[in-house]
Formats: C-alpha cells, structure tokens, sequence
C-alpha cells in the first residue's frame, strides 16, 4: 500500500465514527449537574432500607431504654404537629377485699377451710381457754382428760365464720373438761366478732346459740342486760348457758354442762356455775375478742 492509500483509509475510518464530545462549557457543566442528580437518588434509596427497618424497633429500644416511660416524655421537644399518643397506663394498685363474701371467694389469710390452725387467729383461742381454765371456781378441777381414742377433751378453736352474703367476721371457742371427784362436766367459751348484724334482746341473743331452746331469764350485772337460757330435756348439749352483746356487735357466749361429750365419764351432779356466775363472767373483758 503506498502512501494516498493509507491516506484515503484513514479518512474513511474518521467519516464513518461518531463526532468528538462538545467542548462548549455550558454543556459540560449540564451533564455534571445531572450526574450528581443520580448519584444523589441512588445513596437516598440504599439509606432508606435501614432507615425502614430502625422505624420499626424504635419504639422496643425507647420502652426497653425508659423503663417504659411516657413515650410523651421523650419526645418533648419534637417540633412535629403530630400527637405522639401516651400508652395506656395499667394500674398497680391491689384490689381491695370484698365488703360481704361471695360463692367460690378463697378461705382469708392462706386457709385451706374455715379453721385457722396457725397465727395471730390461732393464737387469741389459745389464750380464750386458758382463760376459761382459770375462771373454773373452786372446788372443781380443770385436768388435761382425753376421750378413749387419745383426744384431748379440752381444745381451742378459730374459725372464719362468714356465710354468703354476711361481712366478715370470726368465731372464737375453747372447751375444757371440769372435774369434781371422779365425775366430769363440761363448759364452753365463745367470743363472736360483729357480723353487721342489727342489736335484738337479750334472750333472742341467747337463743341464737346453736338453736338452744328453753326457759331464758334476763340477768342484770353492774346495768348490762345477760340472756341466761336454761334448756329442757336431755338431748340438748349444754344444760344452760348465758349471752352477752357488746355495744360493737361482739356476742360472748359461756356454756357448761353437768354430762361430758366423754361416755367413758360420769356426770356431775351440780353445776359448775350458779346462775348469776354465768351471767357475771360472760360480761368479763378477757373473754371479749372484737377481732
């Protein structure tokens, strides 16, 4: 190839190909602008991916950070028009117990039925019989007996007494044997918590006690009215007993027989008290538990 040949390529090489790039300044300044534009669009969606998912852990990071505060609170100083709302706040407060027991309410104070066998409760019908061990009148003896199969005779006992319907209230009992010779008789102690219940006379509340039926006489002790209820027959299990009604509804009730619940046991042949003994110690303070 001589040298007009290699001329003549060249130039058919530089009309086939495409223009140069403009060299105007105003174009060149053009496609910079849009190149950024781009570079701008493409970097804001690749950091609105984690911006997505740091949306939705925001609240747990703020509740766990707080303590579960207030949203409300961190947010303050927020410009934003929005309301940011307040969680709803839950309420730590314990419920207080109902005013009268109801079907199914649990047994008070951890008890799997009515009886208290531990605790304070426990305790004040401990001190009931020994009480009524020292109140016996002399002459007659209050020794630590047992029924045939190993029972002691003498025992105290506390127990919740509400029914459905009825305030709270507790009944409180001790029951010892008393001996004179070899004959043994039996007395009884009861203090009744106020149960809400209206005032009514003496002997109505001296006929309350386990539905004794008899001869009641009113006894007066220092202006107190005493129920004093003298029962009939020989099915009753206490011969006679006295009732006294405090002013804020406690009822003390104190019972004696001269035939023990022992068949192993002759019966006395006097009573333990007179009449107006019975009458006298059911008003004593000692045998009053108001709670």
């Amino acid at each position: 190839m001589n040298e007009e040949d290699l001329n003549e390529a060249f130039h058919d090489v530089i009309v086939r190909s495409s223009p140069p790039p403009s060299m105007d300044p105003a174009h060149a300044l053009d496609q910079a602008r849009r190149t950024r534009k781009r570079r701008r669009v493409r970097w804001a969606a690749l950091a609105a991916v984690p911006l997505v998912v740091g949306v939705g852990a925001a609240p747990t990071v703020i509740a766990n950070y707080t303590g579960h505060r207030s949203v409300g609170q961190m947010v303050a100083g927020d410009t934003s028009t929005t309301p940011v709302p307040t969680p709803r706040q839950v309420s730590t407060v314990t419920p207080t117990a109902p005013a009268t027991r109801k079907s199914n309410d649990p047994w008070p104070e951890g008890q799997v039925d009515r009886t208290a066998t531990a605790g304070p409760r426990a305790a004040r019908a401990v001190t009931l019989l020994q009480d009524l061990r020292s109140s016996v009148p002399t002459g007659f003896g209050t020794p630590d007996l047992k029924y045939p199969d190993g029972r002691r005779m003498s025992y105290p006992q506390s127990q919740y007494a509400s029914n459905d319907g009825e305030q709270d209230y507790w009944e409180y009992m001790a029951v010892i044997p008393v001996q004179k010779d070899d004959r043994v008789g039996q007395v009884l102690v009861q203090s009744t918590t106020p149960n809400g219940k209206p005032a009514t006379t003496p002997c109505k509340v001296a006929q309350g006690f386990w539905g004794g039926t008899g001869t009641c006489a009113v006894v007066d002790v220092g202006g107190k009215k005493v129920g004093v209820l003298t029962t009939k027959g020989a099915d009753a299990r206490y011969d006679q007993w006295a009732a006294y009604r405090y002013d804020d509804g406690t009822v003390v009730y104190l019972a004696q027989t001269k035939k023990s619940d022992n068949p192993a046991r002759s019966a006395l042949k006097q009573p333990v008290f007179t009449a107006q003994q019975l009458a006298e110690l059911v008003t004593s303070a000692k045998f009053k538990v108001s709670s």
